[in-house]
């Protein structure tokens, strides 16, 4: 997910922030997920090591959750079509 995702602005405003804070979280992940598998390599440390490569793991979780989550926002969207605000709110 390394380019700009826009959201769709004819979605209400707290569609769009949640969409956009799954875009943001996502980004951010990867960019942690990438920066402590670049730590990792060629560490002599064992357990150095090991604790890069767990974090790069938990990253790269937290950058496949706020996936999930777009993609779970978006199926919620299209069920109806047109977006009501009830089941909206009850998703959120």
């Amino acid at each position: 997910m390394s380019g700009t995702t826009k959201v769709n602005e004819n979605l209400p405003p707290q569609i769009q922030k949640a969409l956009a804070e799954c875009i943001a979280g996502a980004q951010a992940a990867e960019r942690k997920a990438e920066h402590y598998l670049k730590l990792a390599q060629g560490e002599a440390d064992d357990s150095i090591y090991e604790a890069c490569r767990s974090m790069y793991r938990f990253y790269t979780s937290m950058q496949e959750f706020f996936r999930e989550e777009q993609v779970a926002i978006f199926a919620l969207l299209r069920t109806d079509g047109a977006s009501p605000p009830s089941r909206l709110r009850a998703a959120a």
